[in-house]
Formats: C-alpha cells, sequence, structure tokens
C-alpha cells in the first residue's frame, strides 16, 4: 500500500514557549506549498490553519524534523494534538538512532544522505550579511520572497530524509524508535504543563548574588587594581606573577591550588556569576506568569541522556 505523507514545517518568531509561527510549509509527494501570515489579513490565515488541519488528518504519516518543536507550534495555532498522535514521524529521531555521532541539523543530513543542498539556504545568509544581520535575530525580519523558498526546501529535505531512513532503519532499532516517538509525546505534554516559579526567592536570590558580584568585584579591584579585568587570561596571570605566584592556567582547578587571596575571589566570582546568570537571571526572564515552559533535549547526546536549554527550531 502507498502511504499519503505529508512534511511539515514552521518558520517561528522564536524558539521560546510562547513564540508563534508565522510560516507553514507542507510538502507532499507531489506538490509544495508555503503560507506566510505576514502577507494574510487575519481571517485568510485562520482558514488556511483550518485548511492545513484538514490536510494533516487525511494524511497516513505526518513528518517533521524535531517533532516536538513543530506540533507545538501547530498546537498554539489551534490545530488539535490528537491530530498528531498516531501518525508522527521525527526525521531528527531517526538521523539519531542510524548514527548517534552524527550531528542531526537538517542540511546536514540532506548533504550526507540525499547529496542535496540548496542556493535558498546560501540567499538567505547574502540577505542577513547585507541586512548586518544574525541568525540570532531569527527568521521574522526576513522578507517572503527571500525566506519562502527557504522554507519550502525544509520541508521537502525533510520528506526525502524520511523516505531514505525508513529504508536505512535497522528493524531491531525499529521498537526504541516507537519508545522515541512516545517519549516524544510524554515530553510535549510536560513541557505545556510548565513549572512554577517562585518569583520572590528568584528575586531575593538575583538581589543577594548582585550584592556578592560587587563586594567581590570591589574587593579583587583593590588587590589588583581598578583596571583589572578578572575574566582576562592574560591579566589574571600577569596579577598573580606580580604577587608572587606563577601559574600557567587560570582554570578553576589550577587557582584553586594557589594559596592567595586574589585568586580565591576570582574563583569565587566566577562561580558567583554563572549562578546568577545561568539560574536566578534566565528563571526571571524565562518564566511567564512565574511558569516555565522548559525545553528537552531529546536528541543531543551520543549517551542518550536528554538536557534542558534553548529549543532548536
Amino acid at each position: 500500500m502507498v502511504l499519503d505523507l505529508l512534511a511539515i514545517d514552521t518558520e517561528t518568531t522564536g524558539v521560546a514557549w510562547d513564540d508563534e509561527a508565522f510560516m507553514i510549509s507542507v510538502a507532499t509527494p507531489h506538490k509544495t506549498y508555503v503560507f506566510d501570515k505576514r502577507e494574510l489579513h487575519d481571517a485568510e490565515w485562520f482558514d488556511i490553519i483550518s485548511d492545513v488541519t484538514i490536510d494533516l488528518g487525511k494524511a497516513d504519516r505526518i513528518i517533521m524534523h524535531n517533532a516536538k518543536f513543530d506540533m507545538q507550534k501547530l498546537m498554539r495555532l489551534g490545530i488539535p494534538y490528537h491530530v498528531f498522535v498516531d501518525k508522527f514521524e521525527d526525521t531528527q529521531a531517526m538521523a539519531h538512532l542510524i548514527d548517534e555521532h552524527q550531528p542531526t541539523g537538517l542540511k546536514y543530513l540532506a548533504s550526507s544522505y540525499l547529496g542535496l543542498s540548496t542556493d535558498e539556504d546560501e540567499v538567505l545568509k547574502v540577505w542577513r550579511r547585507k541586512n548586518k544581520m544574525k541568525k540570532e535575530d531569527g527568521y521574522y525580519p526576513i522578507p517572503n520572497e527571500i525566506l519562502a523558498p527557504y522554507a519550502a526546501k525544509d520541508a521537502e529535505f525533510t520528506l526525502q530524509l524520511y523516505t531514505d531512513f525508513t529504508k536505512r532503519l535497522h528493524n531491531d532499532l525499529l521498537p526504541l524508535y516507537e519508545i522515541e516517538k512516545r517519549l516524544t509525546l510524554s515530553l510535549l505534554r510536560i513541557e505545556a504543563q510548565g513549572m512554577q516559579v517562585d518569583r520572590e526567592y528568584v528575586t531575593r536570590k538575583r538581589k543577594e548574588y548582585g550584592d556578592r558580584i560587587y563586594k567581590l568585584k570591589s574587593r579583587i579591584g583593590e588587590l589588583a587594581g581598578k583596571e583589572f579585568n578578572p575574566q582576562s587570561h592574560q591579566q589574571v596571570l600577569a596579577a598573580l606573577q606580580e604577587r608572587g605566584f606563577v601559574v600557567s592556567s587560570t582554570s578553576k582547578d589550577a587557582l584553586s591550588q594557589v594559596d592567595d587571596e586574589l585568586a580565591g575571589l576570582i574563583v569565587e566570582l566566577r562561580e558567583a556569576n554563572k549562578i546568577k546568570s545561568t539560574y536566578f537571571d534566565a528563571l526571571d526572564t524565562e518564566a511567564k506568569n512565574s511558569i516555565l515552559h522548559p525545553n528537552f533535549r531529546q536528541h543531543g547526546t551520543r549517551t542518550g541522556r536528554m538536557s534542558s536549554g534553548a529549543a532548536e527550531a
């Protein structure tokens, strides 16, 4: 039986939980089409979402690359969860099972397995350079005539990779692939539920660490000079040498072996900066309405463990 395959991809205003999809690209074995909210009235966009939902319902298989991300964005547009549950496929998960050592980026896989590249990708890079924009600025500012062809290729590559990967994925890996898909759905629900954050505690700890960092910098300045930069490898080496300690590294382990107040304060400052910025500042920024929606990276390591951090579109 020939299955009715449909690949779908989204371009979004960002990668955080509540960022929205503004472009949808769909590829079938017969055609590819792209919808851009920026080019449509609200009523037209609503009709497009309804039509896409119907197409997804008719498909035998819905193929995505990093399915959890696209499902979350499509569900925010109003496409029901049940549309995906029993028939979604994830080419990123398949790639990770085929070879856990390889990168799982879509363009890399299309080049490695299909021998395909895209001029659209280079056109997009040229536009960014010309307009002095970085990848971190996202896709939303990129005009339709540049972004739509790029998005179309993403959907087409995803569809072609699925066809190729179904032949490469060994039968003994299929049960594991099904487990990975069930895990994707579980993580999607966990992320949607979110985690409550005690904002008063976070605010208090940010202030405590801010005060501590200020005092540490002040004391370091007294010991090494006001223009001293404790983040500078060369300046730290020079300052310690002036105080009679010759070291070749400024790592935590190396500085912890130096019996000197300046070395100890630099280690303490680094740890305080890391805790404040990585945890408390990040929680303050990311938690909307005191709820943090995490992103669990399911296919990011060779060992199979997961991490949590910024999503990849």
